[in-house]
């Protein structure tokens, strides 16, 4: 059984489902609504969980309360082992706002106003653990920051997962080995991209594109892995899906071409229903 550590972004979606966006100072009954434990790294750490495998996640969760213990009752639920790393008392679980329309298949995402804790609890431990894959999602930067070395030394290949480009980017793609990342990571375009891959030896990497599918380079064979063709309901948390099933797939076999053609299809197929855990009892 493979296992890995997932750091960065735990939040609570509060989200809703739609036909279509209301206009402007409009209201429209949602078809749907639901509360779900989300965030890039927790949904990966729960798919990879989920696919078989052993899940350590390293969050911020922040003071006592409903939401905390709602949270941890999710995690609990599909055995995934917390780090809860932030030791801030008035730091407090990010709510995010979710808007999916049912007729475009698009979400709108409102996130919490709320910074990244910087006060930690002693994770000397986690670092003692030996896993097969690690996963950083770009939050959590502070965190990151202050445990670089302790990062970089683990015995195990580093995947980034790029939503967008931020401005400490730079940083994280200097500790990965493997970016997976969106069109929306790509802020200077693809053959910047392409050439700051190759200035730091990174050989190994993919672009995911939504309905365009995906394109990717391993060593020297570059290719593209079409979209499935779906009739999606809900794309919320699809890229954090995506890259779970990369993890548990790589972490598996090692082959990763192989291993985004799994992740495509099964991200795919979460599309398909409402929120983020539906596809799993589908």
């Amino acid at each position: 059984m493979s296992c890995a550590l997932f750091i960065g972004r735990s939040v609570l979606d509060v989200i809703a489902l739609v036909a279509e966006y209301p206009n402007p100072d409009g209201k429209i009954k949602a078809l749907e609504n639901d509360l779900i434990p989300g965030g890039s790294s927790l949904n990966a750490a729960v798919v990879f969980a989920n696919l078989g495998g052993e899940a350590t996640l390293a969050s911020s969760l922040g003071a006592s309360g409903l939401s905390r213990n709602f949270v941890l009752a999710e995690l609990n639920k599909y055995s995934v082992d917390l780090h809860d790393i932030c030791d801030d008392p008035y730091y407090h679980l990010p709510l995010s706002t979710v808007v999916s329309t049912s007729g475009l298949g698009t979400r709108m995402i409102i996130n919490d106003s709320q910074d990244d804790c910087d006060i930690f609890r002693d994770c000397r431990e986690l670092f003692s653990g030996k896993f097969d894959l690690l996963q950083l999602d770009q939050y959590e930067r502070y965190f990151v920051e202050q445990h670089f070395s302790e990062i970089g030394d683990l015995d195990c290949p580093i995947v980034l997962d790029g939503g967008s480009w931020k401005e400490w980017s730079p940083d994280f793609l200097r500790l990965v080995d493997i970016p997976i990342v969106s069109e929306a990571f790509l802020s200077d375009g693809f053959e910047s991209f392409i050439e700051m891959c190759a200035n730091l030896g990174l050989s190994r990497w993919a672009i995911t594109r939504g309905s365009e599918g995906v394109i990717w380079r391993d060593g020297d064979k570059t290719g593209e892995i079409p979209a499935v063709s779906i009739e999606a309901v809900d794309t919320l948390g699809a890229g954090d899906i995506f890259h779970g099933a990369f993890c548990h797939a790589f972490a598996e076999t090692g082959m990763f071409v192989e291993a985004l053609n799994s992740a495509n299809q099964i991200a795919a197929k979460s599309c398909e229903s409402m929120g983020t855990r539906s596809w799993m009892n589908a």
